[in-house]
């Protein structure tokens, strides 16, 4: 595989555990998330290996060495997405159902390491190459693997298919369209491979069989990799998309609320409501703590409207004129802020506050527009 290619599949990867780590951070309870991020974190592993300087370091330490650890690291991969559909189907009551399923992983992974150890050194540096495809320990060894890989994959695709119908948004349903077309992809290429084993333990297949049969395996090894990280990041990537409008609004709105909030946190500091709990650090490095301080803030300023209700003259809080409301009810607040920092409630005063929105948003745009004029 060209380390162009290679570089690529790897970067990919890399972006997809940074989104899970980020995930994991935000929900470590979330079994199944904490799965697909092993998984990712797995399949990372054994493109990262193949790339300088990782690769050479790991041929220095002993012949084979890299092919172990991207042989077992693509075969945790596996194990890992299939735990992250059992968990999605079954819940927590599943653990026992995962412990079961990694016997076949580690019956595997025991006999692949058991026909590595016994392969002379030039099988042992790498089994799975087609030039070791006549020795029964190479035999043994990409049967055992992708033989694993296939199960793992099988069954996961079938868990894949099934959450497709039940998705029930479409954005979900479209990540786990592409992750499908991966787990296909990887299941052509598990299959070619250990059938050209088997065919080069029985016979000699004609040098362009091999090639062709290799390049098979290569083109669903990259197209599953690139599709799998492309399904799994689809939904969160196109949700942070979708919500990126609404997160430009509530700092838009926060920024603009602000001469309003100055004044009534000035004539009521005891409403500041306290910062992040503890409990939500992780908000603070995400867009969650933009919503909560523009919903915050418009919280402050409701309740200051509220407790200002004494100080608004009822006589005048009819007069609106041919103002629009944003001056009419700046006029009554500047009027009424006086009052109370004098100390003489109205002698007719209105209980009223502000009229709000239909919605949080609504409300804090007539809030917004009040704000502005108050700056002014």
């Amino acid at each position: 595989m060209g380390l162009v290619l290679l570089t690529g599949i790897a970067a990919a990867l890399w972006i997809g555990v940074l989104d899970k780590v980020v995930q994991v951070w935000r929900a470590p309870e979330d079994l199944p998330l904490r799965a697909l991020a092993a998984c990712v974190v797995s399949a990372m592993v054994t493109f990262t290996v193949n790339l300088p300087p990782l690769g050479p370091l790991l041929d220095q330490a002993g012949g084979g060495i890299r092919s172990l650890v991207i042989n077992f690291g693509t075969m945790a991969a596996a194990y890992f997405l299939l735990v992250f559909f059992t968990y999605s189907m079954r819940g927590p009551v599943a653990r026992r159902t995962v412990r079961l399923q990694a016997v076949p992983l580690a019956a595997a992974v025991l006999v692949a390491f058991a026909a590595w150890a016994l392969a002379p050194a030039a099988v042992r540096a790498d089994p799975a190459d087609t030039a070791n495809g006549a020795h029964p320990h190479a035999t043994v060894f990409v049967v055992a693997v992708l033989g694993y890989m296939a199960y793992a994959h099988s069954q996961s695709l079938r868990w894949s298919i099934a959450y497709v119908r039940a998705a029930g948004t479409a954005r979900l349903r479209r990540g786990l369209i592409v992750v499908s077309v991966a787990l296909s992809a990887f299941l052509i290429a598990d299959a070619t491979k250990s059938l050209l084993a088997v065919l080069q333990a029985v016979t000699e297949p004609a040098a362009g069989v091999v090639r062709i049969a290799n390049l098979v395996y290569l083109t669903g090894v990259a197209a599953g990799s690139l599709a799998f990280v492309a399904g799994i990041s689809y939904a969160a990537v196109t949700g942070m998309l979708a919500a990126l409008p609404i997160w430009r609004a509530h700092r838009r709105y926060h920024r603009r609320l602000e001469p309003l909030w100055r004044v009534m946190n000035q004539a009521f500091p005891q409403l500041a409501l306290g910062r992040l709990p503890a409990t939500s650090w992780r908000a603070r490095l995400g867009t969650g703590s933009t919503h909560y301080r523009f919903y915050r803030r418009v919280v402050e300023i409701r309740d200051g409207l509220v407790l200002l209700g004494p100080y608004y003259d009822a006589a005048s809080a009819g007069r609106a004129g041919t103002d629009p409301p944003e001056v009419h009810w700046a006029r009554m607040i500047r009027a009424a802020l006086r009052a109370k920092e004098a100390g003489n409630p109205a002698p007719e005063a209105d209980p009223v506050m502000v009229p709000g929105g239909d919605d949080l948003e609504s409300d804090a745009r007539l809030l917004a527009g009040i704000a502005g004029e108050l700056a002014r």
